[in-house]
């Protein structure tokens, strides 16, 4: 369910059409004031911005604090860009024509100035995607290999404990992913590889099959979703048992 959210003319202005449109489209999240799942009650829209430009998108419920624009120094403005222990996401897991996916969600929205006169911000986490070999997916839900990249997975009760590296073994997630639908595994190891998929999705981590392809189909359509197959598989897969 979307929350009730609310912004302030400046907040509105800052964010341009787009982004406040998709900001009021929420479903889930975290208030950055108590640290509290945002309820059923209105949530306000934060957005801080450095000084070269970059900054990010939070909410805070209404009793928390009041949607306004902060200033970051440059250490926490570059923190949002390329943060030390990567961003922090929700994943989720889906067969889409076959194939067998992830879809990362950030659970805040990093964004930069596009750099061009009345233009809105960009999503930093697109760019970040696509400077690192991820392909824009615009069409069919589908990227070529992108090597060099692993996700781990191994049971967690229902769920599974996942891992996604980057080349430099950097830690793209790390965390739990919901149980999959029926036949991802199988397909996983079948392939021992994966569609990795990120960018504006909207929704939630949880939503149903039909959900999330409608989302990522809407994504790919506006130009907002990026991907790439990743090497995927159990821990003695890689020799790590």
């Amino acid at each position: 369910m979307t929350l009730a959210v609310r912004m302030s003319p400046q907040v509105e202005a800052a964010l341009g059409p787009q982004m406040a449109m998709q900001a009021r489209s929420i479903t889930e999240g975290t208030c950055i004031e108590c640290q509290q799942p945002l309820g059923a009650q209105p949530v306000n829209v934060v957005v801080g911005m450095g000084p070269i430009g970059a900054g990010g998108v939070w909410f805070v419920h209404d009793r928390c604090a009041p949607s306004r624009i902060i200033e970051l120094n440059a250490d926490a403005e570059a923190a949002l860009v390329q943060p030390e222990d990567g961003h922090d996401m929700t994943m989720a897991s889906a067969i889409v024509d076959g194939t067998p996916v992830l879809v990362a969600r950030l659970t805040m929205t990093p964004l930069t100035d596009s750099g061009t006169h009345g233009a809105e911000p960009r999503n930093v986490f697109m760019q970040a995607l696509l400077e690192n070999g991820f392909r824009l997916v615009t069409g069919p839900i589908d990227a070529p290999p992108l090597g060099d990249w692993v996700a781990v997975f191994q049971p967690y009760g229902r769920d599974l404990q996942l891992m996604v590296l980057t080349p430099t073994a950097d830690r793209f997630f790390h965390g739990t992913l919901a149980k999959p639908p029926a036949g991802w595994v199988k397909a996983v190891l079948a392939e021992r590889q994966v569609l990795l998929l990120g960018g504006d999705v909207e929704g939630r981590h949880d939503d149903d099959p039909g959900q999330l392809r409608e989302a990522l189909a809407a994504a790919a359509r506006n130009g907002q979703l990026a991907g790439a197959r990743v090497a995927c598989g159990r821990p003695r897969d890689f020799g790590l048992d």
